[in-house]
This record gives C-alpha cells, structure tokens and sequence, in this order.
C-alpha cells in the first residue's frame, strides 16, 4: 500500500481530530511520559493537537509546550481547539527545531517519528534541544489497528484497484528499532514497551466515520458519490457480524520508547 504524505496529511485534517484510535494513543503516550508541572516540552508532528493538549495540562500555568508541524492544515484544526496560554503552535520542520539547545525538558513524538525521511537525524536534532538528562520519548505501532477491521476494508476497495494510504509505522515497528534509534541517537536509560490499548466502537456506523475522515477514506475522494454510498452500504453489512452483540473493542498495538539525554 502507498505511504502517506504531507498532501494527504493536509487532506484529512479537518476530521483527523474525531480519529478516536489516535486521541487514546496520545494521551497515553503522555501518561506514559510523566511530565511534571513547571517543565517545558515540545510536541513535534503534533497533528490536531491532542498529545500537545495533554501535555499542557500536565505542565501547567508555569510550564511551556511548543507544539510543531509541517502540515498548515493540521495546525489550523489544532488552533480551533481551546488552548491554554503555556500551549503554541508553530509550522516547523521536526528534523530542525526552532529552539535553542539544551532548553528543554522534554521532546514527544506521538504517532509522528516514522513520517520523518531521516529518523535518526531527528533523534540527533531532539537531543541537541533537550537540556542533560531530558527526555525523548515517542509512540509508533507493532501492527494493523483495530485489527481485523482495515483488511476488510481493503478487500473492499482492492476490486476497484484503489490502495489506501498507510502511515509508514512499520519503519519502528518493533521495540528493537526503537532501542537501535534511541542508541544510534546517543540516548540512555532506555525504556521500551508495548501496551494493547482496548479501544471500544459503539458501531459499524462509527468504523465508517473513521474511514471517511481518516487516510482510509481518501481513495473515496475519487469516486462518484453513487459509488460511495455502494461500497458504505456493502462493507456496514459486511462488518455487522463484528457488532451483532453491541459496541465492539478492537486493539490499538502502541510502542512506546523512551531514553534520556546524556549528562543528566
């Protein structure tokens, strides 16, 4: 399947933000984190906004968070959310951070690490932004989300020979090669760690919404509407055994990995 790229980014960012399966991934990727009121963070590929948010919250009024992207688009649905004074948004390069170095606490990468070309000068770039002893930390995924729902929708589309685009997240998918980055990078005090995080859709219904508002849904864009209301009506049947009992949950394969800046 194709990778996702900037344009499709841009594309699906005014619905990125309902993706629920993002939402619980970020904000655990935060938990996760720790970070504590006072310190100051940057949120890079931040998207909508949702891990950035989050991290706001837990820095507080005397902390800061510098939220970066290279989407406009994305940033711009970001803006319409509330946010709190300590929180900014900035259209930046993840590899080349506008701050001075060793001036953070905190560098965090929900979900975004695997889009950049050359993951390991980013790592370099974050650490060159962290004060001694920050902290990187970042999320990819081990597999298929909500398996075994995005292969039934790709045999639905494969008849008419359209391809979703797929984020590239099997460039770390596994705890290996985050720990091979985070080495390479010159972190220490290495954690890794894989969580199956249970994400509940109350219906097939909701599993469309996140087709047509996510990268799933972007082949529809070229189709006539006659032909988009074929396919919705044939894959809500085909996925109506999977909620026969009701809401169903499907799992989310998040990697988290973590390592802190020498000299700490």
């Amino acid at each position: 399947m194709p990778r996702a790229s900037l344009a499709d980014c841009d594309a699906i960012a005014p619905g990125y933000g309902s993706l629920s399966f993002l939402a619980l991934s970020a904000r655990e990727l935060v938990r996760w984190a720790g970070p504590r009121p006072g310190e100051h963070w940057l949120d890079v590929a931040t998207g909508t906004g949702e891990a950035a948010r989050a991290l706001a919250a837990a820095v507080g009024d005397g902390g800061s968070v510098l939220a970066t992207d290279l989407s406009a688009a994305m940033l711009d649905a970001a803006r319409r959310q509330p946010t709190p004074p300590q929180l900014r948004y900035l259209l930046a390069d993840g590899a080349q951070l506008p701050v001075p170095g060793a001036s953070q606490d905190g560098v965090l990468c929900a979900a975004g690490l695997f889009f950049l070309p050359d993951m390991a000068a980013a790592l370099r770039e974050w650490r060159r932004a962290l004060r001694p002893g920050g902290q990187v930390v970042f999320s990819s995924f081990t597999g298929p989300l909500m398996s075994p729902l995005p292969g039934v929708w790709a045999a639905r589309l494969a008849p008419l020979g359209l391809k979703p685009p797929v984020p590239p997240a099997a460039r770390i998918g596994t705890l290996e090669a985050a720990q091979e980055l985070l080495t390479a990078a010159g972190f220490a005090e290495l954690r890794l760690e894989v969580r199956s995080l249970p994400l509940l859709l109350t219906s097939a219904e909701e599993r469309w919404v996140h087709i047509v508002q996510g990268l799933e849904g972007l082949p529809l864009r070229s189709l006539p509407l006659a032909e988009v209301a074929r396919l919705r009506a044939e894959h809500l049947a085909e996925l109506a055994p999977l909620f026969a009992g009701g809401p169903a949950t499907f799992a989310v394969p998040l990697l988290l990995a973590a390592g802190r800046a020498p000299g700490g």
